[in-house]
């Protein structure tokens, strides 16, 4: 993760472009109620939808950037450092993110970290936002024939990446899987903290902010539906992926990801692991590989050779490309093309 040089990078940019910097005046160039920065896209979504016109919502991250590694520049952090509050995960999701906090802790910016809200990130229960439980006996009917093969492969796959236990891509996520937000229901959660933030940040427009938030979680209702609802028939749930960024699908949705970690221009897999790999998908008669949308594709070509797959692409949404800007791309479009993925691929 390069923790130790980052965090002396994001200090050294603290100390020559921000100690001076002030708030100017306590408005927005948009003359909005708040001006805030968040980390990765997800949070930006939330608080847009939340906040609507009441606030100038920006994302630190570039389109198209590694959201693991990109680290800020100094109009970044004055940028930052000027707003009312910069929103981020923590949990290990962002490199900069927590080092950067810490330089910002003296400004006059309010720093709220999503991931210190440990529930986020339980595990074990199908619970949604609205309170209904997913009862467990919902997808036993459909996991009852492959428990022992899942037990075989999870062996396995352990076994080709116990040295990478709790890291991929070369970053950490510590105790927790930060993907949060590819879950609609977490997402729910994590946009019903956004909501009270901003609620203290402007109580005056708490009533809106309400009723936004209320709007969203009948989106995101819906979107978890649509996962239920297309995941629930199939009878095959493998998919080979880069990253194994997708444990609460499994967790939600029955899904279950054989993933190829490491995946990047200085990580890639070993060739036990590669071996490891192909076995898993000939196994379960994988015909597709699903990379995400900013990651290389060049060891696709090695396992093309071996099992003849086709490459397919899921959008992790940790940060919006080029094209998803030009399309008008959102959370909700996104993740209904990811669910149009996941319907091809799976049998």
């Amino acid at each position: 993760m390069k923790r130790t040089s980052i965090a002396i990078l994001i200090l050294g940019l603290i100390t020559l472009f921000v100690a001076g910097c002030t708030k100017s005046d306590g408005s927005t160039e948009n003359n909005t109620d708040l001006n805030i920065y968040t980390s990765i896209y997800p949070i930006q979504f939330a608080v847009e939808q939340i906040a609507g016109e009441t606030a100038d919502v920006h994302s630190v991250y570039p389109p198209g950037v590694d959201a693991h590694s990109y680290e800020p520049t100094s109009k970044d952090m004055t940028n930052i450092a000027r707003s009312d509050a910069f929103i981020y995960l923590g949990a290990g999701m962002e490199g900069f993110a927590e080092s950067a906090a810490d330089a910002l802790d003296s400004e006059d910016v309010k720093l709220i970290e999503l991931g210190k809200n440990e529930h986020l990130f339980d595990k074990g229960t199908k619970n949604d936002a609205s309170g209904h439980s997913h009862e467990e006996e919902a997808h036993a009917d459909s996991h009852s024939d492959e428990e022992k093969s899942h037990d075989d492969e999870a062996e396995a796959h352990n076994d080709g990446h116990s040295d990478e236990e709790g890291a991929h891509d070369g970053h950490s996520h510590g105790d927790h899987d930060p993907h949060i937000w590819l879950d609609p229901m977490r997402m729910i959660e994590l946009s019903e903290i956004v909501k009270d933030q901003l609620i203290e940040l402007n109580p005056d427009e708490k009533d809106l902010y309400q009723a936004n938030f209320n709007k969203l979680k009948e989106q995101l209702q819906s979107l978890d539906h649509d996962f239920q609802t297309v995941l629930e028939a199939k009878t095959n749930k493998h998919i080979l992926v880069s990253h194994a960024a997708y444990g609460y699908w499994e967790e939600r949705y029955g899904l279950e990801q054989i993933a190829i970690n490491g995946l990047s221009t200085n990580n890639e897999p070993s060739q036990k692991e590669l071996t490891e790999i192909i076995d898993q998908a000939e196994k379960y008669n994988l015909n597709y590989i699903i990379f995400e949308q900013n990651t290389s594709n060049r060891v696709s070509k090695v396992i093309q050779e071996h099992i003849q797959a086709k490459t397919a692409t899921i959008h992790n949404l940790s940060v919006l490309t080029e094209k998803d800007l030009e399309n008008d791309e959102d959370y909700l479009s996104i993740m209904k093309k990811n669910l149009e993925t996941l319907d091809q691929v799976t049998s």
